[in-house]
């Protein structure tokens, strides 16, 4: 942007456009509202799904109803018996420890998982939908997801190695999928 923006300067009047110290001052004490002008007018880009970084994507996940930050379980607890968390490798759980930790999403991740959050927000309430949404979650990774009805509850089977972030926020309900007096549950099954 220029010294000052010319919107305002130029509806000056012509007896004083010859005056630069006039004018000068007419630009310096109208230049807030025209940057304020220009904010407005690009404000919704900030604010926009598609490009919002930072503390402008951090809004639009509270609008939508869900955080950057996630509760992800602690799986690399000490054992004997499992490679690399042997003596000095694994975190050793004491009484009071927490088992799970907080991660800070990426603003990639965290806009895939708002877009889910809408989805979620607009569903339907029927099982195709669900799996719909699901699908969404994974489909990148080339995972497939899969229903099984039994009485009064609902199984969604996911196949595949599913990252840990993605689970998380299927098994914590971040992304709630329970049909009305229905209990669901999830499984996962990894490719070997």
């Amino acid at each position: 942007m220029t010294a000052y923006d010319n919107t305002f300067t130029d509806l000056i009047t012509s007896e004083h456009q010859d005056k630069p110290k006039f004018v000068q001052t007419v630009a310096f004490s109208c230049q807030g509202f025209a940057d304020l002008v220009n904010l407005c007018e690009r404000a919704y880009k900030y604010y926009d799904l598609d490009t919002a970084t930072g503390t402008q994507l951090d809004a639009v996940g509270m609008w939508v109803g869900l955080s950057r930050y996630v509760a992800l379980d602690i799986e690399a607890f000490f054992s004997w018996d499992t490679e690399k968390l042997g003596w000095d490798e694994g975190i050793w759980w004491e009484i009071g420890n927490a088992k799970n930790e907080i991660a800070k999403l990426s603003d990639n991740i965290y806009r895939t998982f708002i877009k889910l959050k809408i989805a979620c927000n607009h569903w339907d309430g029927t099982l195709p939908g669900a799996i719909n949404i699901i699908n969404y979650a994974i489909e990148s990774n080339g995972y497939i997801a899969d229903i099984e009805e039994n009485n009064m509850s609902v199984t969604f089977l996911i196949k595949g190695s599913v990252s840990k972030i993605c689970r998380s926020m299927i098994e914590n309900n971040y992304l709630p999928l329970k049909p009305a007096g229905v209990n669901v549950i999830y499984k996962f099954e990894e490719n070997q």
